[in-house]
This record gives C-alpha cells, structure tokens and sequence, in this order.
C-alpha cells in the first residue's frame, strides 16, 4: 500500500510540473526571425556579418576576401513572435506517456477555461468561457493530441524513430487540428450568420493561418525534436516515480523483503 500511494504522488508531482511548464510555456514570446526561406538567408547573412565584424580590420578583409559575399549590403530581417507551447505539450506526452500524458493536456486547457472564474487567468489572452472564439483555440485542443500521440509512440519502447515520430506528429498534429478549427468555424460561422462577422479575427483568416501556422510551424518542429532529444532524465525521473504502479502487485511483498533482506545484512 505504501508503493501505491508512493506511486499516485509521484504521478501527481510529475503531472503538475509539466502543467506548470506548459502554463510556463504559454507566456514566454520570443522574437525570431519570420521562417521564411528570404528572411532567413537574410538573418544568417546579417549575423555573420556583424560577427566578422568584431574582429579586427585586417582579418575582416582576409575572410572578406575568400567570401565575396560577405561585402554584399545588409538586408532588412523581419521578426514575428514566437510562443512555444507547443513543443511543451509534445514534451509533456514524451515525459509521461500513457495515459497521463492526455489527461495532463486536457488538465491544462481545462484549469485555463475555467480559471477566470476564480481570479486565475492562465493563458496569456485571458481564458475563461469564451475563450473558444479565439482563432488559436483549435490549438490548444490539437496540444492534447499531441500529447497522447507523443505519449502514445513511446510508451512501449523508446527507440530513435519512435521519439523523432513523436517529435514530428505532435507539431503536426497540433496544427492540423488548429487549421480545421480555424477554417471551419469561420466557415460554420459563414454559412450560419451570413455576411454578419462573428469572430473580429475573421476578416483576417489568412493572416491568422501565417501567423499560427506558416511562421510557427518550422520553429515548433527544431524545438520539439530539440526538447525531445534533451529530456531523457525527465523521462528516467517518471519512471522512478511511477514504477510501482507499473510493476505486477505480486511483486510488491517480494521487493519489500529483498529489501528487509538486505537492511537486516547490513545491520550486521
């Protein structure tokens, strides 16, 4: 009994830090260049320049010499915002697979609806009741596929493909669901409202599809293969926190007295 319950706190502690993370998560922005293939020839371009130029004129003008692109003049670099909350929920499904990688998920979108109702606003647009009208809402919905897809690959076994899958099928995932909800309930509301603008974003369905999805997207994949790459002593961690309820309960009498057995032969 004292495994299992054990066992039930390190599965609420390990769920709770990844809905701390994935709260975390939602209010970090971090600007970045726009991921398009220009901006980014751009951005490299301006960087490597500004780094040659940190060093000393003579050396500038050797490496300028064997790259004649470097002389080529600076272009603009446009940068847009970046939330990465979507590689946090693909984490969250690698770090405690099934089945409380969804339940984690649908926790977090749950406490974020519902939070406003108690002086809590856990999103950084808000949250509460309404929150659905927002044109990212169909995300949050996608992150908790993406957490049991995640979870789901690797829970039986851990290997390179199945981690990288996990990887690539959560970003995918999250915003194939956002692009559904996005379109169709413009569309819904479209066909249902008529000429009527229901949504104050709707006027903008193409914009929000670049700024959620087309600019996301690239960023959301290196990040998520990057966390998952990262967190394999996250990984070990719940597994130590969660074996008890893994192992068979026949099991249990038997490890206690190993363990009684060995406390007993040290003592003497």
């Amino acid at each position: 009994r004292n495994l299992k319950r054990k066992s039930v706190l390190g599965q609420l502690v390990i769920v709770l830090l990844c809905l701390e993370a994935m709260f975390f998560g939602s209010f970090v922005s971090l600007s970045l260049p726009t991921a398009t293939m220009g901006n980014l020839t751009n951005f490299t371009h301006a960087t490597t320049v500004d780094f040659v130029d940190r060093f000393p004129f003579q050396f500038q003008q050797q490496v300028k010499a064997k790259f004649p692109n470097l002389t080529k003049p600076v272009q603009p670099v446009r940068y847009s915002v970046y939330v990465p909350i979507v590689p946090l929920a693909v984490l969250t499904g690698y770090v405690l697979s099934m089945p409380l990688a969804p339940v984690a998920a649908l926790s977090w979108l749950l406490l974020g609806v519902v939070g406003p109702l108690t002086g809590m606003f856990l999103f950084s647009a808000g949250g509460g009741s309404d929150y659905w009208r927002e044109p990212g809402f169909g995300y949050l919905i996608g992150m908790i596929g993406a957490a049991w897809l995640a979870g789901r690959l690797v829970s039986e076994e851990r290997k390179s493909w199945r981690q990288l899958a996990s990887a690539i099928g959560g970003v995918l995932l999250t915003h194939l669901v956002g692009l559904c909800w996005l379109v169709g309930s413009s569309v819904a509301v479209l066909l249902s409202e008529g000429d009527s603008v229901y949504y104050k974003w709707q006027p903008y369905l193409g914009e929000q599809i670049r700024n959620l999805s087309w600019y996301q997207l690239p960023y959301d994949l290196v990040l998520a293969v990057l966390l998952i790459a990262l967190a394999f002593p996250l990984r070990w961690l719940t597994g130590i926190l969660t074996a008890p309820d893994i192992g068979s309960k026949h099991r249990a009498p038997q490890v206690l007295d190993n363990q009684l057995e060995l406390l007993s032969e040290t003592a003497v």
